[in-house]
């Protein structure tokens, strides 16, 4: 993603990055991972152990990461689905817009993170239309999607839309990386039609399972597709 954090740095020290961002690309391809990358940048720029954005790197000791890993940062908000529930519920944008109303802390700005934002139903898709309609200018959305069919199209309109692509070769170096930092050994000469339909992270995912199992997906086809689908 750096060439997408280049541009958004760069938009936000002229002040022209758009209020709302919906950011939209395949499940597992890292799209939260780089929002709260950003994020942490902009939050943490008069804090002590700052984002690294020349390194890509947060450091873990730095507060506002802290605070906003544990969704307690005064300036931050996230709006996910709940694991035991079928959509984002009209209530949790209620809650959302009551963040909205309240006064800024440090640096001024709000950022509101609307992840998985394909399970908006209809009610809470109309009641997040009025915050975005006009959002302040301290006030940035970063809406994450991974299936655009399924999101509402009045929303979409109100957004800058940047839909995440990657070359086979980018799909290749982020599994290499990602399995390198996961301790999972995977050298197939065949990776790029795994990777073909597969986003990195969850191609990951599914070695990871099957590891446990002392299933090999490079050796046995059939058991490691079998078991992937009942366990799905």
């Amino acid at each position: 993603y750096d060439r997408y954090f280049y541009l958004f740095k760069k938009l936000f020290k002229k002040n022209n990055l758009p209020n709302v961002i919906l950011l939209s690309g395949p499940k597992g391809s890292g799209k939260s991972t780089f929002i709260y990358h950003f994020i942490n940048y902009l939050l943490s720029t008069n804090d002590k152990n700052k984002y690294d954005p020349e390194k890509f790197t947060i450091n873990s000791n730095n507060n506002s990461f802290k605070l906003v890993k544990n969704l307690i940062h005064p300036n931050f908000y996230l709006l996910d689905k709940v694991l035991s529930d079928d959509s984002i519920k009209i209530d949790q944008i209620r809650s959302l817009l009551k963040f909205l109303s309240k006064t800024v802390y440090s640096r001024g700005i709000k950022i509101v993170l609307i992840d998985n934002s394909e399970y908006l139903n209809l009610n809470s898709s109309n009641a997040l239309l009025k915050a975005l309609e006009e959002p302040s200018n301290n006030t940035y959305f970063f809406i994450i999607n991974s299936d655009q069919s399924k999101i509402n199209s009045t929303i979409k309109s109100r957004c800058v839309y940047f839909k995440v692509h990657f070359t086979l070769s980018e799909k290749k170096n982020i599994f290499n990386k990602l399995a390198l930092e996961n301790q999972v050994n995977f050298d197939d000469i065949n990776l790029d039609k795994f990777l073909y339909f597969n986003a990195p992270g969850d191609f990951l995912k599914n070695l990871i399972i099957l590891k446990d199992l002392n299933l090999d997906i490079t050796k046995d086809y059939l058991s490691s597709i079998l078991f992937l689908m009942n366990h799905y």
